[in-house]
């Protein structure tokens, strides 16, 4: 009985690799899970990109339409921001006070496993 070493599997090196789509926000080729993915495995940030999907709403409004307490909101809208997912533009409201305004910016992703690695591509699917 002969015994075979075990199947190595080769992992990309840790670093980002840039896209060939100058739309493409999130693109990355790593050993860990690509951030966008670990997005959408929380339940709150998912429920916000819903309630973006359908327009731009400030954060007390995206809380209330969501039922989430606001620093909830806001800790989510932070990291959706950063991973480019949702912008944020700072509005007048009629009453003179400001607000920011959250908008939708990629409402598509797509992801690739190939190669060893897992790569999540964030793209926007309208038109401006």
């Amino acid at each position: 009985m002969s015994t075979m070493p075990p199947e190595t599997v080769e992992r990309p090196p840790d670093k980002e690799q840039s896209s060939e789509s100058p739309d493409a926000v999130v693109d990355q080729s790593t050993g860990e899970p690509p951030d966008a993915l670990e997005l959408l495995a929380d339940p709150y940030a998912r429920e916000l990109l819903v309630v973006l999907s359908r327009g731009p709403r400030c954060g007390r409004a995206l809380a209330e339409a969501c039922s989430f307490s606001r620093p909830t909101v806001y800790r989510r809208l932070n990291r959706l921001e950063d991973a480019g997912l949702v912008a944020a533009e700072t509005r007048l409201d009629p009453d003179g006070n400001h607000c920011k305004e959250f908008t939708l910016v990629r409402d598509s992703l797509n992801v690739t496993i190939a190669d060893g690695a897992i790569t999540v591509t964030a793209r926007s699917t309208t038109t401006e």
